[in-house]
């Protein structure tokens, strides 16, 4: 591993991260903002994502991708759940194909968060150990929730029926603490792993997702009533 090839990394991802806040930004301000947005900020990440796998031969961050897409397919029962047994959930103002109970593109969009936290977490461990930790997940119920809050806005989905902060679950909010750690914590294993080990990393970073909403959903929606 070079210090070239890790700048050129963290520029990356650093670029993707600054690509959607921008783009969500923007979008919230445009009527006509549907599911078609959302995969043409998704093509756009996974283009500038997929150009630095084939240019530089970055086999870390190819794994990342793949462990991404393992998030993202995975996290499908989270989704589910969300949308049938909380009722919380509404992905009918985006339109568009779905495949479940999901957006088809939502997989893809889980894909580059999970690149994201899960390179920044192993960034952040290596230099500062459970701190490190600590940050990524703190980085995570910030960024995440932030496209929560303008998903209504930019018509993609919306909440109802939960304690939330303006449009944003607390539950969200919570639960993304956990994800982001999880994420970080299974692109860890990518380092000097295999393709094997990111499907595997992959499909538990999906499962911890669940387990994150559920947790988050019981002490903030349910627990909280008593």
């Amino acid at each position: 591993m070079s210090d070239r090839q890790e700048q050129i990394r963290l520029r990356v991802v650093l670029a993707t991260v600054a690509i959607n806040i921008v783009g969500v930004t923007v979008l919230a301000f445009v009527p006509w903002s549907d599911w078609r947005t959302g995969v043409a900020l998704n093509l756009i990440d996974n283009a500038l994502l997929l150009a630095v796998v084939v240019r530089q031969a970055d086999g870390f961050l190819a794994r990342l991708m793949l462990f991404g897409l393992a998030v993202g397919f995975a996290e499908l029962p989270a989704d589910a759940w969300l949308v049938v047994f909380t009722g919380t959930l509404d992905y009918s103002p985006g339109g568009g194909p779905m495949i479940w109970h999901s957006p088809l593109w939502m997989p893809f969009a889980w894909e580059v968060v999970a690149v994201q936290l899960g390179y920044l977490g192993v960034r952040l461990v290596e230099r500062f150990g459970a701190w490190g930790l600590a940050g990524i997940g703190l980085l995570g119920a910030i960024n995440i929730p932030f496209y929560e809050q303008m998903a209504k806005q930019t018509n993609w989905w919306a909440y109802h029926g939960c304690r939330m902060l303006s449009d944003t679950p607390y539950y969200i909010i919570l639960g993304e603490f956990g994800i982001a750690v999880a994420l970080a914590l299974g692109a860890l294993r990518l380092r000097g792993g295999t393709w094997h080990t990111a499907v595997v990393a992959g499909l538990a970073g999906g499962a911890a997702i669940f387990v994150c909403y559920a947790l988050a959903y019981g002490i903030t929606d349910q627990f909280a009533r008593y």
